[in-house]
């Protein structure tokens, strides 16, 4: 029996090495790192030998339950990994299923369909593929034949359909007592809203997009974002939470502004001819008339106000009469703009970053159990592999060539399986073959990191014979060659924004006219720079990716000023046709302000900051479905309420692009300020992409009381508060979200140590909050496996 279970042995260790160079090709190091595991396990193996080799012949029933539960520990360690639940089918069939679920290929098809689902927005009818917005131009639309559309969305639907009946089948447990509904919120939401969709895209088959313009089921589509996103869903559950707060906060606010709306309809009242004339009786009517003539008039007044939007404007009819008018509309703004405003922004920082990091330490807890439950099942193999009793063992040990094998199986990433892969070595040299728990958790402690893997090492610079190219190399290996080259970068800019400030108009209209003169010349030094640094760096040169940026600038360059040259150097430009003169101009000093970006990596200062923003992006690339799935709720609102509701007058003229005047005059009758009047047609609700569009303008709250006063006369009253909704949720609330989010991300990755940044820097949301993090105790961990059927004892599901 010792021969049988040494020659069992000896092939999972021969596995791992034939398998060895497809698991971990992304570096050799990786290789270098797996193979000396491979090699000490063998030889603490020869070791103890004497002691470990006393097994039986597996039998055929044991060998099949040997392979369920390596299946289980993979499936664990995914789980883990990706920070998912382990509260799932684990028999063999649903561990396939759900394997193969989780695969990248059919996550891929599940976001490509999310995606198409959201995407046809914009050429559904009324579709946003034309030219202009402005309804004065009659931009001809682009649209599919009826029930094409309808036919792409039922095929997304299709899918989805399918994502969440496989996902209500692996999440269905007959032992557990918890009914589905509250087990599974967002699973039950998700097949409601399949529903409703399917029924409205057949009412829109039926009755067609002409007469059924509402379609409902536009409104529900970020649904299906939310529900395959895990980090937007914690993003709305701690924002949901943070509610309480904010609606405190707003409270405050409205307090503010009714208690200055009543002292503003006091302040400034409505002068009669029955009552006492003073001096500048006109004015204090005039401001009576434009900003408190009733109290929703002097409420969208002094809410404007607070953004700014209309300041100083509300004020200064009141402000001429007298100067003392002003302070009322100080006070207003001292305590409204200045203070409560931030007073938002703290509680927001404060109450989400709290609520936040407690989603953050449930995932935590989850890599945890899922940790543990693989350690468990690991436990298992190993006791079936040395023919002991699971349940008999007083500390379960998880034997290390067993974790092998599963690791090699699992599904990670080239970054997380060479810190397993590490982690596993030092306890291999530590004399190691037989890991506990937490010996287990301490390979997965830094699987969110991310290394900073370079191929430069790889590349061999040339080695040159002639003194001339030694020369050459020392030249462009000096730090001060890339200093020179800083400096003649700046230098062109510098020049570049004199002559376009001074001399705008003849700095495009000839081919040799100074500016385009100064670009050949430096051009001609770019090019020599970069010939230089080839010739020395040979291929290192390639793969740098500063060198790569420089280069291809470059060769834009030479490209450009060749064609500018062979096309306009004797000729007119009036007589070439093709691209303009005017046009390679602007090109050339485009691609200038381009390379102008080289020196960010050179002043250290500059690129850590930038290098801290960039992994900030990366870091909260998941945050932007908030904003999406914001404006593509508003939008589609925004086109069922208002579409076509502000129209140009028949045979408004439009200006022409040869036209002398860039704008045409506005008609009297139009008020100055006015939406009508600053021309702001192409600002509406009769697409997608221009709904958007308007959205973002009353978000950055410019003039945005403009678009109050037009849909309020066009439409009614209360299609102001449409508006201000949209403010407050994405001005008030979201913006102020992000600045939290921003604020915590920024002061997390600042105060991290060097070494984080350069060599181990982290690349998750979950791993920015690690150092608040704590580990959950062994007793909860032990009650939430106890859950699990196919944990609760010594056999599969």
């Amino acid at each position: 029996m010792d021969v049988e279970s040494s020659k069992y042995k000896n092939s999972v260790l021969n596995r791992d090495d034939t398998q060895l160079t497809d698991s971990t090709q992304s570096t050799e190091q990786q290789v270098q790192d797996h193979a000396a595991s491979i090699n000490a396990v063998r030889c603490h193996n020869n070791i103890n030998s004497d002691e470990e080799l006393l097994l039986s012949t597996p039998t055929d029933a044991e060998k099949a339950y040997l392979k369920d539960v390596k299946m289980q520990s993979v499936v664990f360690i995914e789980d883990a990994v990706q920070y998912r639940s382990i509260h799932h089918k684990a028999s063999k069939f649903s561990l396939t299923l759900y394997r193969w679920y989780r695969s990248a290929s059919i996550q891929y098809v599940i976001k490509l369909a999310t995606f198409i689902i959201l995407m046809l927005a914009f050429i559904e009818e009324p579709s946003s593929l034309s030219w202009s917005s402005d309804p004065r131009r009659n931009c001809k639309r682009f649209e599919l034949p009826h029930g094409i559309t309808e036919g792409i969305e039922i095929l997304c639907l299709v899918i989805l359909t399918v994502s969440n009946i496989i996902q209500g089948y692996l999440s269905t447990h007959k032992e557990s007592q918890v009914p589905f509904l509250k087990r599974n919120p967002w699973l039950t939401g998700g097949f409601i809203v399949l529903l409703l969709s399917f029924a409205d895209v057949i009412v829109s088959l039926v009755l067609g997009n002409d007469s059924y313009r509402i379609r409902i089921r536009r409104l529900f589509r970020p649904y299906f974002l939310v529900q395959n996103t895990t980090m937007l869903k914690k993003t709305l559950k701690a924002m949901w939470n943070t509610l309480p707060e904010i609606a405190s906060v707003l409270t405050l606010l409205s307090l503010h502004l009714y208690f200055f709306t009543m002292l503003g309809m006091l302040v400034f009242p409505h002068r009669t001819a029955n009552s006492t004339a003073i001096n500048g009786d006109e004015f204090n009517n005039t401001e009576w008339k434009l900003y408190f003539r009733t109290i929703d008039n002097a409420i969208m007044s002094l809410l404007v106000l607070l953004t700014t939007a209309n300041n100083p404007d509300v004020m200064m009819p009141a402000y001429s009469e007298n100067r003392l008018y002003a302070i009322y509309f100080i006070l207003f703004s001292l305590i409204g703009t200045f203070l409560v405003f931030n007073l938002l922004t703290a509680i927001i920082y404060n109450q989400f970053r709290g609520y936040f990091k407690c989603s953050m330490q449930t995932s935590y807890f989850r890599r945890c159990v899922a940790l543990s439950a693989a350690h468990h099942s690991l436990c298992k193999a190993t006791a079936v592999v040395k023919g002991q009793n699971y349940m008999e063992l007083d500390q379960p040990l998880a034997s290390v060539c067993i974790i092998q094998e599963v690791l090699r199986k699992a599904s990670l990433s080239p970054e997380q399986r060479r810190h397993v892969y590490t982690a596993l070595k030092e306890a291999c040299d530590n004399g190691l073959t037989e890991l506990n728990l937490d010996l287990f958790n301490n390979l997965f402690r830094n699987i969110d990191s991310s290394f900073h893997l370079s191929i430069l090492p790889k590349a061999q610079v040339p080695v040159w014979t002639s003194k001339v190219m030694k020369f050459i190399q020392k030249l462009v290996q000096n730090r001060y060659f890339d200093v020179a080259g800083n400096f003649v970068v700046l230098l062109n800019a510098i020049l570049m924004t004199v002559e376009i400030a001074i001399h705008y108009e003849e700095a495009f209209k000839g081919v040799f006219s100074r500016l385009n003169i100064m670009n050949y010349v430096f051009v001609g030094y770019y090019f020599i720079e970069q010939t230089l640094k080839m010739l020395s760096l040979g291929k290192k040169y390639f793969v740098n990716i500063n060198c790569l940026y420089d280069g291809a600038i470059t060769v834009a360059l030479v490209v450009i000023e060749l064609v500018q040259l062979s096309k306009y150097g004797h000729s007119s430009p009036a007589s070439v046709r093709g691209l303009s003169l005017w046009d390679c101009a602007r090109i050339v000093n485009i691609l200038v302000l381009l390379r102008l970006l080289r020196i960010i990596p050179h002043f250290r200062p500059m690129a850590l900051v930038t290098g801290v923003l960039l992994d900030i992006i990366r870091s909260l690339k998941s945050f932007a479905g908030i904003i999406i799935i914001i404006y593509y709720t508003f939008a589609i609102m925004g086109m069922i309420v208002f579409e076509n509701a502000i129209s140009p007058p028949p045979g408004l003229p439009f200006p022409k692009a040869n036209s002398a005047l860039t704008t045409m005059p506005p008609p009297p009758e139009y008020e100055c300020g006015t939406y009508q009047q600053l021309q702001y047609w192409a600002n509406n609700f009769n697409d997608f992409a221009s709904s958007v569009v308007v959205l973002w303008d009353v978000m950055v709250v410019n003039n945005w009381g403009v678009f109050l006063q037009a849909y309020k006369a066009e439409v009614n009253s209360w299609s102001q508060l449409f508006f201000v909704i949209w403010w407050l949720i994405s001005s008030v609330v979201c913006v102020n979200l992000f600045v939290a989010l921003i604020l915590d991300h920024f002061i997390a990755k600042w105060e991290g140590d060097s070494r984080e940044r350069t060599e181990n820097h982290r690349g998750t949301i979950q791993s920015l909050f690690q150092n608040h993090l704590h580990q959950p105790s062994q007793e909860r961990i032990q009650k939430e496996l106890r859950k699990h059927p196919c944990l609760q004892s010594d056999v599969t599901c």
